[in-house]
């Protein structure tokens, strides 16, 4: 499987430590991450054990601008590798980077695609990923969002062998390239992939539906992020502490954390 994304910057991927994805995994989770520097915070470092105590081998595709290794707060799992990436392409370049240059991924019994735009999790992975492992469908989200069109947000994202192992799904990751902004990258990709395993008439469930905690033309992470918290989801989305213009009230988010769910959301940052 070629990708010319992937052809153009293969000279500038390395691999950190000595740890590698096995020829054979059964189980594992793609986890995209950006930041400006190589101190990995303690939100990032939780993601990462808690995917690694559930038995998930864990590939981490870094797009970090800061040159050196990057530092964790505590010592990684032996189950967990690190991929080092130019910053281009946004999160699916990240991803379609670690699917094209480790293509064992595709013969993986559960796959997990995830993104470092979520704080947390504050509490245990049990529940969500318990839900994905009983899922009845092809492919699962933990979070499905029908604002704009129903779509599985990306950011947390599981597949099973009927779509892991179809043309449409391995194309799509072969197709991707860079987009000139953000918005694209979601039209493209995030919308793009709902839609072409939609059309190819894959089964998906969620974990939260959007329903349950907004009005269906709000986003469910951002517009209903504390019912989110309340009904099991243990994350929010980076977004509302950097921009806290986008949600009503948003300046009151940590004090909200600090009351209701006794989080400290600082110390997570």
């Amino acid at each position: 499987m070629r990708s010319a994304f992937v052809e153009g910057i293969r000279t500038q991927v390395r691999w950190e430590g000595d740890v590698r994805v096995p020829v054979a995994v059964k189980r594992i989770a793609v986890v995209a991450q950006f930041s400006t520097t190589r101190k990995m915070t303690r939100s990032f470092s939780r993601l990462v054990h808690e995917l690694a105590e559930h038995d998930y081998f864990v590939l981490v595709s870094s797009a970090c601008t800061e040159p050196g290794e990057l530092e964790w707060p505590e010592p990684l799992p032996a189950n967990v590798a690190v991929l080092r990436k130019p910053n281009i392409g946004y999160d699916f370049g990240s991803w379609a980077t670690a699917f094209i240059l480790c293509p064992q991924i595709f013969s993986a019994e559960r796959v997990l695609q995830i993104n470092d735009s979520l704080v947390g999790p504050f509490w245990s992975l049990d529940a969500v990923l318990a839900d994905f492992e009983a899922s009845y469908g092809d492919w699962w989200g933990m979070v499905r969002s029908f604002q704009v069109a129903p779509h599985l947000q990306s950011f947390f994202l599981g597949f099973t062998p009927t779509v892991l192992t179809s043309t449409t799904f391995q194309d799509y990751w072969a197709s991707v390239k860079v987009e000139s902004t953000k918005q694209r990258v979601i039209d493209r990709y995030e919308f793009g992939l709902s839609t072409r395993l939609y059309n190819e008439g894959f089964v998906s469930t969620a974990f939260l539906e959007a329903p349950r905690v907004v009005h269906p033309g709000l986003n469910p992470m951002i517009d209903g992020w504390r019912e989110t918290l309340l009904v099991g989801v243990p994350f929010i989305k980076r977004e509302l502490l950097t921009r806290p213009e986008v949600v009503t009230l948003g300046d009151r988010v940590p004090q909200v954390l600090r009351d209701e769910f006794d989080i400290d959301i600082a110390t997570w940052m």
